[in-house]
């Protein structure tokens, strides 16, 4: 993942429509993640093919947030930015996932690997309120 400390350049102007969703930090907010992506994405009329990859991106944006804040609040928001689909969640730690290496067996220990090969940019970035992160991606248009 390329650790940006910072969101897509953009100006606010940019976002032409989003969704936000609260959630708790559990395995089952991982479905209603990729659901609000793909009501979202379907809703802006993206393709078909890039409604699936940006929702694969967000199931593993969310089951990190789901890792590092168990039990807790998470946000997730679904954006165009500049005809863009751009995925972000907030999570209360401010714990940086980290790619680690994973065995071809293992069960988990790829999804960094997986937003960065999906989106077009990715990163991190503290909140603006300095409390936890938000951990973004910016799909192709």
């Amino acid at each position: 993942m390329n650790a940006h400390d910072h969101a897509p350049a953009a100006q606010p102007a940019a976002i032409s429509a989003e969704i936000r969703m609260n959630l708790l930090a559990e395995p089952s907010s991982v479905v209603l993640a990729r659901e609000l992506v793909r009501y979202s994405l379907t809703h802006w009329e993206i393709g078909r093919c890039d409604v699936q990859d940006a929702m694969l991106v967000m199931s593993e944006i969310v089951t990190n947030a789901v890792a590092a804040a168990r039990g807790r609040r998470i946000r997730l928001r679904c954006a165009l930015h500049n005809g863009a689909p751009l995925l972000e969640c907030w999570d209360p730690s401010p714990a940086r996932p980290e790619a680690r290496p994973a065995s071809d067996t293992a069960e988990n220990g790829r999804g960094l690997a997986i937003i960065a090969a999906y989106a077009k940019e990715c990163g991190v970035r503290p909140s603006a309120t300095a409390q936890g992160k938000v951990v973004w991606a910016l799909m192709s248009a």
